[in-house]
């Protein structure tokens, strides 16, 4: 058998014919010996090694598409290593070199070429190994280099113990009946409480069947809110459902009681949820427009949130997330408007004209023009929701602030019971 023979599985699936160095060469009389002395199994492991190590390498680099295949390496080790065979055998084999047919090959010859091969295939995993680290992380340097879009990784953002907007959106869900209810976002800026609030009213995705109708309504004054609204909204619904149950409007929420119209049985709709995010259109900055020169005011405010008492059925509920850094009347106000809609159902002495008249008069500058304001304007939204047609209501009302914070966003709710 020759050495062309003997290797050439390997010489076949690596392509290093003729690449043998010069010192594997120079003992021609030696090549007898070496097919009798190497195992053939050895080398059958030492090239299923290598075959697997230069198909995953392969398959690696054309997944990147990023680094150049170095096709040599496989070959160079393999060249090493039947060089460093050959040497080995030249000077563990014993015999008579001329009469080959005669001489076999010792024990102690057979253990040389073993552990020969072991060592090699040891050094060649080990070698692969560290280039496929090394490819991986001139893949993962190639990328950091590469300019990426922002994306917030703060996960806790979502939680509703951590944000009052990740609370407001988990109160909607336990509210909010899919494919009935009627909701109302009165402040929808970007449209990124409408897109959630679709969701839940829609949680399948697919239109209503029922007769019930259910809607979503969208209010903002400002054309370009409407307008990312809509855009939020058309790239992210089925168009039937946009088309079919979302309103948009361009106008005040001050007054919401117009917005509602009767069902086609004559009987009223019924609105579960009404929410508001009070303060400026976030994003407002890019525009040449002073961005904060358009928010909410607490008169509108007040008077829209009566009127969305008045609107909700029971079980509805009233979410008002506040900005006390932006408004801190408006703020204040609206904590005590939905702390008196809970009055309404107190035996306290006094009941809830009692409590209206024990609100404090805040002072919001210095020549102290606003003293009482607060208190009249709140005094007035309660008494027009204590008037309704039903005489007695029950609220459970709510309002999540973060301690330590004082300016930071604050969530109102109240939840008619009865």
């Amino acid at each position: 058998m020759s050495s062309s023979m003997l290797f050439s599985p390997l010489l076949k699936n690596h392509q290093v014919t003729g690449r043998l160095s010069s010192s594997a060469v120079t003992r021609n009389d030696n090549l007898p010996m070496i097919s009798r002395c190497l195992d053939r199994r050895c080398l059958s492991r030492l090239s299923r090694l290598y075959n697997e190590k230069d198909k995953d390498l392969s398959v690696q680099r054309q997944s990147s598409s990023q680094i150049p295949r170095s096709s040599s390496l496989v070959d160079t080790l393999l060249h090493k290593t039947k060089s460093r065979a050959l040497r080995t055998l030249s000077i563990t084999a014993t015999g008579n070199w001329d009469n080959t047919t005669e001489t076999q090959p010792s024990e102690a010859t057979y253990d040389s070429v073993q552990n020969v091969i072991d060592a090699a295939v040891i050094r060649s995993s080990s070698t692969l190994d560290g280039a496929e680290n090394k490819d991986t992380e001139s893949i993962c340097t190639k990328a950091a280099d590469e300019p990426k879009q922002h994306q917030d990784k703060r996960t806790y953002l979502n939680n509703p113990c951590v944000t009052p907007t990740a609370l407001a959106h988990t109160l909607w869900k336990s509210t909010i009946i899919p494919y009935q209810d009627t909701v109302i976002d009165a402040t929808c800026g970007n449209g990124k409480d409408c897109l959630a609030l679709t969701k839940i009213l829609f949680p399948d995705g697919k239109t209503a069947t029922s007769d019930l109708h259910p809607n979503l309504i969208g209010i903002d004054i400002q054309s370009r809110a409407i307008a990312n609204t809509q855009l939020s909204l058309l790239s992210s619904l089925p168009e039937e459902i946009y088309y079919n149950h979302v309103t948009l409007l361009e106008q005040s929420h001050e007054h919401l009681l117009d917005l509602i119209q009767p069902r086609k049985d004559g009987k009223k709709q019924q609105v579960g949820l009404v929410c508001y995010n009070l303060g400026y259109l976030p994003g407002g900055q890019a525009t040449n427009v002073n961005y904060k020169d358009v928010t909410t005011q607490t008169q509108t405010t007040l008077n829209s949130i009566a009127d969305a008492a008045l609107l909700l059925r029971v079980g509805g509920l009233l979410s008002v997330m506040t900005y006390p850094g932006t408004n801190l009347e408006e703020s204040i106000a609206v904590e005590h408007f939905v702390e008196g809609l809970a009055m309404l159902a107190t035996r306290d002495e006094g009941g809830w004209r009692g409590y209206l008249e024990c609100i404090p008069d805040y002072s919001f500058d210095e020549e102290g023009s606003n003293d009482g304001r607060v208190r009249d304007v709140v005094s007035r939204s309660i008494q027009r929701v204590a008037n309704d047609e039903i005489p007695k209501q029950t609220w459970r009302a709510f309002v999540h602030k973060p301690l330590g914070r004082p300016m930071s966003p604050i969530l109102a709710t109240a939840h008619r019971i009865k």
